[in-house]
């Protein structure tokens, strides 16, 4: 109950202490509800307004967990050449995913390759050779004549094995030029070859065995 007392022909009304008490009570509990008693919900949309805020069990921002992708040099070239051939329409970032994996075995079914979807150094030349022929044929109308991917890639190695035992083939390049013809006659001279000037399963058996490199036959 409130109190009056008279005080310079005023009256003054006394609230009781137990009043007084009670209201800041109410007031605590209103201020600890507001700043504590949110739901984790809350906390986290809270934290988007506040990067600096940790979020509960390394949350992003929006509730999601991140997910750290990892960079091959080897599927961003594939990525390029598909992108390039028009077999790919997705970004070149390096990261292998399920868009890549369909253009790949897109690619790889159209060119009567296995169709396994696994990106290779390999598999970017070979779609950057047939994407030169192709583009130099609309230009001239026909397709010029030269060796496919995969006999290229066997030139390449056969130059690269010559150049090991200094026969000078020339640039490594997968072409049959005339440096690497005369390579390829000297090397046969040698060791009692066929003097054909050309790449056989002979030569690149040969190769190996001096050059010690057994993968030249088996790639």
């Amino acid at each position: 109950m409130r109190e009056e007392v008279k005080k310079g022909g005023r009256r003054i009304r006394i609230v009781p202490l137990a009043a007084w008490t009670l209201t800041a009570a109410m007031s605590a509990a209103i201020a600890g509800n507001a700043l504590f008693g949110q739901p984790t919900a809350s906390r986290i949309a809270q934290a988007a307004t506040n990067p600096a805020q940790e979020l509960p069990g390394n949350l992003a921002a929006d509730g999601a967990r991140t997910i750290q992708l990892k960079f091959d040099p080897v599927v961003e070239a594939v990525q390029r050449e598909l992108l390039s051939a028009g077999y790919y329409k997705g970004p070149v970032d390096g990261v292998i995913g399920r868009r890549t994996r369909q253009a790949i075995a897109a690619y790889q079914q159209a060119m009567g390759l296995q169709p396994d979807g696994q990106p290779t150094s390999d598999l970017a030349e070979h779609i950057r050779f047939t994407r030169e022929v192709s583009e130099a044929s609309l230009f001239t109308g026909t397709v010029a004549a030269a060796p496919d991917a995969e006999q290229r890639a066997a030139i390449r190695r056969v130059q690269t094995g010559l150049a090991d035992l200094a026969y000078s083939p020339g640039e490594i390049n997968g072409e049959l030029t005339s440096e690497t013809r005369d390579a390829i006659l000297s090397f046969q001279r040698d060791h009692h070859l066929p003097e054909t000037g050309t790449v056989s399963d002979d030569l690149i058996a040969e190769l190996a065995k001096v050059s010690g490199q057994s993968d030249t036959a088996t790639q």
